[in-house]
């Protein structure tokens, strides 16, 4: 049996990623799903978390849908292409909705053969450890990254 991407393994990634260790307990963190459409699924701000931190959380589960690469993988192009990655981020931004995001913290997530389900982004936290928060999720919903 093959595990789906439901509202419910949404959830499970928000709440795995949110129970997590952080690098000081006055990190406060959003997290985010999106479908393999790049749809909104689920999302989970905490109280003291900055309300843009949503939206980077977002922007981020999005850009490894829309651009199919994990977003720290992006952020590593838009270093050397950075007059590129100003294009394609807006052109984005206002084709779907939301830019492209080229910091570590969004990274996608795969069911049965390999098939892609999803992505989770997160954001609060240093970049390298809002990627750990949403390896912890992924695992703790059942899917491989």
């Amino acid at each position: 049996m093959s595990i789906e991407l439901t509202l419910a393994k949404a959830q499970e990634i928000i709440a795995a990623a949110l129970s997590a260790e952080r690098s000081s307990p006055r990190r406060a963190i959003a997290v985010a799903v999106c479908d393999a459409g790049g749809h909104p699924l689920a999302l989970g701000r905490e109280v003291d978390a900055p309300p843009l931190l949503a939206h980077f959380a977002s922007a981020k589960a999005f850009t490894c849908i829309a651009y199919g690469k994990d977003s720290g993988e992006l952020g590593a192009v838009a270093v050397d292409y950075p007059i590129w990655f100003n294009g394609i981020s807006r052109v984005a931004a206002s084709s779907m909705g939301l830019p492209l995001m080229g910091s570590k913290g969004g990274l996608s997530f795969r069911g049965a053969h390999g098939r892609l389900l999803g992505a989770v982004g997160v954001a609060g936290e240093t970049g390298d450890k809002d990627e750990e928060l949403a390896r912890v999720g992924i695992a703790a919903a059942g899917f491989d990254q």
